[in-house]
């Protein structure tokens, strides 16, 4: 690939070489097609720059079209001369590979187009979701409270349960990811590498639909992408060979390796489409938030004098030094507000409340005891009273009625922001999942479980296990841009960690250890209330036990 370095500049004009300099300080180089682009580009490119920096991922070394296409395009006044100046470009093998990748799944049944990203072509359209203010008193800094949705399921589902829902949802899912990693590899279609292949090093993007190790000791991984099947053949004694036992069912990965043209890869290298390497915290805001989950409230276990220290440390009703209660602007809730009915086996002798609304009831007289000027964000999991497939919308009305008017609920997963802060809610029963099948992965620390979901740019990326997974036209798990926290639930242990800029927290539960969880040796982590400081992203544990 021709690059533009600052080493190799001269020929080109005085404007040219200032921009790549400019690219060059922030560690990036420029094709020489991009920079032509960018040189004649109309309006701000003060402004350009920034777009571009923003927007791309920090693991790409070299800007090449692609990665500005869609931000030069949106500038009306460009489109013309960009069309022009790219025409060579859009001929390469890459945007080839692409347009093949459409027209090549013909031997399937006809099926709706599903467009990479845009939610809104691909589901019912829905009115703009409201930006939620809520003002703070004089004691609060006289800062705004807000908050923002920016998407769950909730009002636009589209499964049918037909075969076509099924083709929509997994090519949507590779689309979103193969879209992230052709950002750090230079792939193919699988239908292209034939004999005139054989003995070549090749790039591929695949999704894996089966893994099996052979008598010899060697590891096969089926591949597949809209235009056909590969065997990716890890050897024992190859370099990737250990890496590839984190290989999952379902999930989206880059492979490179020598094809034999045959139907064939063997792999010398694995790519996930992973977080960008950032280390400091993504975005930066104001306030304090609260992130706790599995309060599951009518269980006989349900702690209610820990519940009780803490909403009085909320309510300012208790001595606190620190004064760090009254800076709390957010109490986010990951799923499991109630423990439910029946949802699992002798679940009535572990009920304090034996029905289901009388318990929300009571989980709606405890949040509306806590102050007003604190934003409540409430989203489901499966002990909630909503479809057991998941994505699961947010409560239904009839429950919500029972809340403050003000509290605000969102569905599982959703994505929303907290002054600004981008939160990533899911309630994470696909830890389940990820425990059983890789490594290292365990109950005792689900932030680890939880990173594998940042690795793997997808929530729950194992489909038909022990998460029941609506095929929606659309996969809403897809994590297609980083998030500044991450929070889930579901297991009951509290694990927090930061990985490539991003908060990982699970934040345990408020219910003691019962009989069911000493059957499965589960030891949950009670009453514990993770604090995130908004400005710098830290995070501290409160104890209420």
């Amino acid at each position: 690939m021709l690059q533009i370095s600052p080493k190799s500049v001269r020929n080109i004009p005085a404007q040219g070489r200032e921009i790549v300099q400019r690219f060059a300080e922030q560690g990036y180089q420029l094709e020489p097609e991009a920079l032509e682009v960018i040189i004649s580009y109309q309006g701000s490119k003060e402004e350009l720059f920034r777009r571009i920096i923003n927007s791309i991922d920090q693991s790409v070394a070299v800007i090449e079209m692609q990665h500005i296409n869609n931000l030069i395009q949106s500038h009306p006044e460009n489109r013309a001369c960009h069309t022009a100046s790219a025409s060579s470009v859009h001929n390469r093998s890459f945007a080839q590979a692409v347009n093949h990748f459409s027209a090549s799944v013909s031997t399937l049944p006809p099926i709706p187009s599903v467009p990479p990203i845009s939610p809104s072509t691909t589901t019912p359209s829905k009115p703009p979701i409201p930006r939620l203010r809520q003002s703070i008193p004089d004691d609060h800094h006289s800062q705004e409270c807000s908050v923002q949705l920016k998407g769950d399921i909730t009002g636009r589902s589209t499964c049918m349960g037909e075969y076509d829902d099924f083709v929509c949802y997994f090519r949507d899912r590779y689309e979103k990811i193969r879209e992230i990693l052709s950002r750090r590899i230079n792939s193919r279609p699988i239908e292209s590498l034939g004999k005139s292949t054989s003995g070549r090093e090749v790039s591929l993007i695949g999704m894996v639909l089966d893994i099996r190790n052979t008598s010899k000791g060697n590891r096969v991984i089926e591949l597949e992408d809209p235009t056909g099947l590969i065997v990716a053949v890890v050897q024992k004694d190859g370099e990737a060979y250990e890496e590839s036992g984190q290989i999952i069912p379902d999930e989206v990965i880059g492979v490179t390796g020598i094809s034999d043209g045959n139907g064939r890869i063997f792999v010398k290298s694995l790519l996930w489409p992973d977080m960008p390497n950032h280390t400091a915290p993504l975005e930066k805001g104001s306030g304090h938030a609260i992130f706790i989950s599995d309060l599951h409230v009518g269980s006989k276990y349900f702690m209610d004098e820990a519940w009780e220290r803490f909403s009085c440390w909320l309510n300012g009703e208790t001595e606190d030094p620190s004064g760090l209660a009254s800076q709390v602007e957010y109490l986010v809730i990951a799923g499991d507000l109630v423990d439910g009915i029946g949802v699992y086996p002798g679940q009535q002798n572990d009920l304090a409340i034996m029905d289901i609304y009388s318990q929300y009831e009571a989980a709606a007289k405890m949040l509306n005891a806590i102050r007003r000027d604190i934003k409540i964000i409430i989203s489901p999991g499966n002990h909630d009273i909503v479809r057991q497939a998941e994505p699961q919308p947010a409560l239904p009305q009839e429950v919500q009625r029972c809340f403050r008017p003000d509290m605000l609920f969102v569905g599982n997963p959703a994505r929303l922001t907290l002054s600004g802060v981008s939160v990533l809610i899911y309630h994470g029963r696909s830890i389940d999942d990820l425990v059983l099948r890789l490594p290292g992965i365990s109950y005792a620390n689900p932030e680890k479980a939880m990173i594998e979901m940042l690795r793997r740019r997808h929530l729950s990326p194992i489909y038909g296990s022990r998460v029941s997974i609506a095929p929606e036209h659309e996969d809403h798990y897809v994590i297609s841009s980083p998030p500044a926290i991450l929070h889930c639930g579901h297991v009951h242990t509290v694990g927090i960690a930061r990985y490539k800029g991003v908060a990982v927290i699970n934040s345990g539960t408020w219910q003691s250890q019962t009989d069911f969880q000493k059957k499965m040796n589960i030891q949950p982590v009670s009453a514990v209330a993770p604090i995130v400081d908004l400005a710098t992203l830290k995070v501290r544990k409160l104890i209420f036990a």
